[in-house]
């Protein structure tokens, strides 16, 4: 990368509502709901590319890469 420039991530149809977010990660601690996360959390196999957060199933996350 050449000096000065920066990266930059490029928006993401994330930022809209897609299906089945409601059962994703982000959206379980955004709503406070911790016992599910932390449920949906054990035995982790995907991390989410752009939260962060793992989970045993892919189906848990936005951008799932499986670790």
């Amino acid at each position: 990368m050449a000096k000065g420039k920066k990266r930059m991530v490029k928006a993401h149809a994330l930022e809209q509502s897609h299906t089945g977010h409601s059962k994703h990660l982000c959206d379980l601690a955004s709503r406070k709901l911790m016992d599910q996360v932390a449920d949906l959390a054990k035995n982790s196999q995907y991390v989410c590319h752009f939260c962060g957060r793992a989970a045993a199933k892919s189906a848990n996350l936005c951008e799932p890469i499986k670790i």
